[in-house]
């Protein structure tokens, strides 16, 4: 037992840091959530999608703790890490509209419920911000019809958040 007391100790403070993290998380999204007019399911998918993130970091720590061969671990993670780096901003891929909902959650002046006017092509789209899912916006038109926008998509296009007159 003797010898992997540090290994131990080390993963104790792994997974002691991993909890903390989880928790602090989780207050930043859900005070985002009260200063900001997004709905609870938008929470959770985003708690979701973080909770995976830190996850995945929590696994790599614990695999080189216990001794696997750092130069092995090193090479697998930095050839994950850049691939994910290609992916998660590629034109249209899917981990770009998921890291765009993260985007449009954390950074950005929209909220659902806002009535916004995009421009794309060329031509401008006005409508009500019905609900940001991972991969897309939706946005309820003024001809009764439901736009749906890739998420990376909206953050290339530039659009109006327009201001509701002050009853």
């Amino acid at each position: 037992m003797e010898p992997y007391k540090i290994q131990i100790i080390e993963s104790i403070i792994a997974w002691s840091i991993f909890l903390i993290s989880k928790l602090t998380l989780r207050y930043f999204v859900k005070l985002k959530i009260l200063n900001s007019y997004f709905k609870n399911t938008e929470k959770n998918d985003i708690l979701k999608l973080l909770n995976l993130l830190l996850v995945v970091i929590f696994v790599v720590i614990i695999v080189v703790i216990w001794s696997v061969k750092q130069e092995n671990v090193l090479v697998v993670t930095s050839s994950l890490l850049t691939v994910f780096g290609v992916a998660l901003f590629a034109e249209m891929s899917i981990l770009s509209n998921i890291t765009a909902c993260l985007i449009l959650f954390f950074q950005h002046p929209i909220k659902v419920g806002d009535t916004i006017a995009v421009t794309h092509e060329g031509k401008e789209i006005q409508g009500e911000l019905t609900d940001i899912t991972y991969f897309f916006v939706f946005i309820k038109t003024l001809n009764k019809g439901t736009l749906t926008i890739p998420n990376a998509l909206l953050l290339k296009s530039s659009f109006l958040v327009i201001e509701k007159p002050l009853k």
